[in-house]
């Protein structure tokens, strides 16, 4: 969707509406539609991918002569029961975003919590004239917005479109590029763009007639009440609600896929799923050439036990070089995770087969999947040492040999008194030591894990797992998620970040969600029912991309040479004997200059033009 939003007391400005549609196509190819108000004060368009009411679910959705019109991108999972609940309003259509047209005349701008799904939306009402934007809870859809030299709004699901409106013009954000570094991402509400802001998860945005702009926060996960006392009932309870978001998200007007990985996300996700079917559920495996893991027997194994039609793809990742810029394009934002490539070949793949396909997102950061969740054993017989002996001697004579490692020693301590501080120092790819190396003065800015996790009132885990939930989770994984899958035409479903299963996870206590110290031992034990034992004792692998291997092979070289550029040295935020430093040794610095090739080709493609057909080796002169 896109649009433009004009205040009474500015000129209405010519946006480019057919330029900014063009842009994001690839999100909806089976149609487009516009509406322009007859004082041009509000100009608005959506390209359509049809899911649910293919007959006359097109959109913008215009109420009478244009008292309200409506757009929404994505998917509104309980609209059957909310299309109950509005018995008597004139339906237009048979799909599932014009209740919020009832819902918002009943209850206003609350309307959003009744919504069950992921959505951006924009609805516009003539009379006050108001534009409202809402993003769903989690973030799975994004809304983008900025203004105008003269004060108009711009808005789009995508930033290109922004950009193609003529009416805004990107520029780099300095602050932002650091913040790219310290965490891999640009932390909503900003974007690698100056000027340019993305409306951050469970926020509505509100523009008024006299240009007036309020953004609210009308949801932010909480433990739920009521969890059952004992861990048999609690995973019941979990599993009857993903069942239940199962059961929503299989709604579809075309069929429906699942990705089956082989882990135990997608596993319990394909036998939920397959359970409530009269048909077979299509099912799809991708293994790639090369790879050190293989998890397509134990994909097998569960696509055999629910008897799915299942399919296993062979993929290379071979050409990456050529793979990159293209990637950059679909992105808007630069993103340093190196599984954006296999994502987007895997994507590509079920675009041939299927609209529609589940996906277990959400598994890891509801169920504590990952090893940052917990103290690593060396960091507790290290802190085990009295504090005057780390600090003053250890600490000091490590970082005379290898600045890193004090920096390693020196984090332990942030497990107990600043738990966001460690989950983002586990997963930084820019610590100061390597910003001293690369020759990188840009500030290190405060972690937003850090900033979340004092939102949360329960255990430190818990309140590790929501800071996630707001940060890594909807500016990589779920950024990641939309960009590879709408980049394919597939829209990607993710029942595990069904709003109500996040609160009752939230509401868990450690103890039972990982006793031990297990990684994602609740999960587990809520799958045993589903799943092979070979599966569900399997150690987590997950996707490693090859990075290292890359940045071996030629594309490191190209690397070096598209980043020590006079053009890009010149901006200042690394140096060329960083740059040097950092390829001769790809082992373990390999996803860091991954990382800054990504920031560079999503500043030379979107900053300045630069060809997405001609590869890597077009832009490293």
């Amino acid at each position: 969707m896109a649009g433009l939003f004009v205040p009474r007391t500015v000129e209405p400005p010519n946006a480019d509406m057919p330029a900014m549609l063009a842009a994001m196509r690839h999100r909806g190819p089976d149609g487009v539609g516009k509406w322009t108000a007859p004082d041009r004060r509000y100009v608005c368009g959506f390209a359509r991918l049809a899911i649910i009411d293919l007959a006359t679910g097109d959109q913008p959705i215009v109420e009478g002569t244009g008292e309200r019109v409506l757009m929404g991108n994505g998917e509104i999972y309980n609209y059957l029961e909310l299309r109950d609940e509005c018995a008597g309003y004139p339906w237009r259509t048979h799909g599932d975003m014009e209740v919020v047209l009832p819902l918002a005349t009943r209850l206003g701008a609350d309307f959003a919590h009744r919504l069950n799904g992921m959505y951006g939306l924009a609805l516009y009402e003539r009379d006050p004239h108001r534009l409202t934007l809402v993003r769903d809870r989690l973030g799975i859809k994004p809304v983008y917005w900025a203004r105008t030299a003269a004060g108009a709004l711009v808005f789009a699901s995508e930033v290109k479109a922004l950009f193609a409106s003529g009416l805004i013009r990107p520029e780099v954000d300095e602050d932002a590029v650091a913040q790219y570094l310290a965490h891999g991402w640009v932390p909503a509400p900003a974007t690698l763009w100056k000027g340019v802001a993305k409306l951050p998860p469970g926020h509505r945005l509100t523009a008024e007639a006299d240009g007036t702009v309020h953004i609210q926060r009308y949801w932010m996960a909480q433990a739920a009440a009521g969890l059952p006392g004992d861990g048999e009932g609690v995973r019941r309870h979990l599993t009857d609600l993903l069942d239940d978001a199962v059961r929503l998200q299989l709604r579809s007007d075309v069929p429906v896929g699942a990705l089956l990985s082989g882990g135990i996300d997608s596993g319990l996700l394909v036998a939920l799923a397959a359970r409530r079917l009269d048909r077979p559920l299509n099912t799809y495996t991708v293994r790639f050439e090369g790879a050190m893991v293989d998890e397509s027997p134990l994909a097998a194994l569960v696509a055999q036990r629910y008897g799915t039609r299942h399919t296993l793809f062979d993929l290379s990742m071979a050409d990456i070089a050529d793979h990159l810029p293209r990637l950059a394009w679909f992105c808007d934002e630069p993103l340093a995770d190196a599984s954006l490539l296999p994502n987007q070949l895997i994507e590509a793949v079920l675009g041939q087969e299927v609209r529609v396909a589940l996906n277990g997102t959400g598994g890891d950061e509801l169920f504590a999947g990952y090893g940052r969740y917990f103290r690593l054993p060396v960091e507790s017989r290290y802190l085990g040492l009295p504090a005057w002996l780390r600090r003053g001697a250890i600490e000091p004579l490590a970082g005379l040999v290898d600045p890193m490692t004090r920096w390693r020693l020196a984090r332990a301590e942030k497990f107990a008194n600043d738990r966001g501080g460690y989950l983002h120092d586990h997963s930084t790819f820019f610590p100061t030591p390597i910003k001293a190396m690369l020759g990188c003065r840009l500030p290190s800015p405060v972690p937003a894990q850090a900033r979340h996790f004092g939102d949360f009132a329960g255990a430190a885990q818990s309140a590790g797992l929501y800071a996630e939930l707001n940060t890594y989770l909807p500016e990589d994984l779920l950024l990641l998620l939309d960009r590879t899958s709408m980049a394919a035409s597939v829209e990607g479903r993710v029942p595990f970040l069904d709003h109500r299963l996040v609160e009752a996870a939230l509401a868990v206590p450690p103890e039972l969600r990982t006793p031990g110290g297990r990684q994602k031992a609740l999960e587990r034990a809520m799958a045993a029912p589903f799943l092979p034992d070979e599966l569900l004792n399997a150690p987590k692998q997950g996707f490693a991309s090859p990075v290292p291997a890359w940045m071996r092979g030629p594309l490191g070289g190209l690397a070096e040479r598209v980043l020590t550029l006079p053009r890009c040295l010149a901006r200042g935020w690394w140096s060329a004997d960083g740059i040097r430093r950092l390829r001769a040794d790809p082992g373990r610095h390999g996803h860091r200059l991954y990382a800054l090739l990504m920031l560079e080709l999503t500043i030379r493609v979107h900053g300045e033009g630069a060809p997405t057909d001609q590869g890597l080796e077009a832009l490293a002169s």
